[in-house]
């Protein structure tokens, strides 16, 4: 996980975010009671996921899932809201609470990219809350909310989560949940990121070593370079790289 900088919404989807709420909340207003029963259901357009909102966010995400950081290759982004929009799966097991954040269904802030596999295995519509935090159960109410899970839009994830070499680990409770939710030791992004670091790490043990036995720094500047670029936020598994470059005497 590395923090994502989203920037302005698309205009379309603040057009259709002021429609299409307005509807549901005029519609929950005058029928609550059936709404929490779950006896009417909200309907969802599909505007959540227009081209204009994949777009930008394949842009802000650098092509980068929002959960595992891997790139899109090969699989096909899914829009995944992070409050879930038609209900709320208490975590890991229980009956399903009705309705969910209908209300921000086509909010700019509840919406990422992610891998299809973490959306429908992982996420899917759970959405747990720390031990004791109040949970909005409705468009008037405004608990402030504390999640279990990393809101990469406001928080850093660096602050609970961190690699030893390929490895993801928590540096605190919540981190620890986060590396467990969303399998982010998974075989397959422990291969991709194995893969990766190996690459990495050949590369800055030969410029160690050049530079152990007498060859000029500046012999190695475009392997400099591409270790210093691979901590860059567009670069997959950036945030491991950050922990394993991070200081490196020959970056000066």
């Amino acid at each position: 996980m590395i923090k994502i900088e989203k920037g302005p919404a698309p205009q379309e989807l603040i057009i259709k975010e002021a429609e299409l709420v307005k509807k549901m909340i005029g519609l929950y207003d005058v029928d609550k009671a059936n709404y929490e029963s779950a006896k009417e259901k909200f309907e969802f357009t599909q505007d959540y996921k227009m081209d204009a909102v994949k777009t930008a966010l394949i842009q802000c995400q650098n092509n980068k899932c929002c959960f595992s950081e891997s790139k899109f290759t090969r699989d096909y982004p899914n829009v995944e809201h992070f409050r879930p929009k038609g209900k709320i799966d208490p975590y890991p097991k229980g009956k399903s609470e009705y309705p969910g954040y209908y209300w921000l269904a086509y909010n700019w802030d509840n919406l990422f990219l992610c891998k299809s596999a973490i959306n429908s295995s992982d996420k899917r519509n759970y959405f747990p809350l720390m031990n004791g935090s109040p949970r909005n159960r409705n468009h008037s109410q405004n608990e402030i909310e504390i999640p279990f899970l990393i809101d990469v839009n406001k928080e850093n994830p660096r602050d609970f989560i961190r690699f030893h070499n390929e490895e993801p680990f928590g540096i605190d409770e919540r981190g620890k949940f986060n590396v467990t939710f969303f399998q982010l030791r998974h075989h397959e992004l422990d291969e991709a990121r194995r893969t990766r670091f190996k690459l990495l790490m050949l590369i800055k043990d030969a410029v160690d070593i050049g530079i152990k036995y007498g060859i000029d720094k500046n012999e190695f500047e475009e392997q400099i370079n591409e270790l210093r670029k691979s901590m860059n936020p567009e670069e997959e598994f950036s945030s491991m790289a950050i922990d394993f470059l991070q200081g490196w005497p020959h970056f000066q």
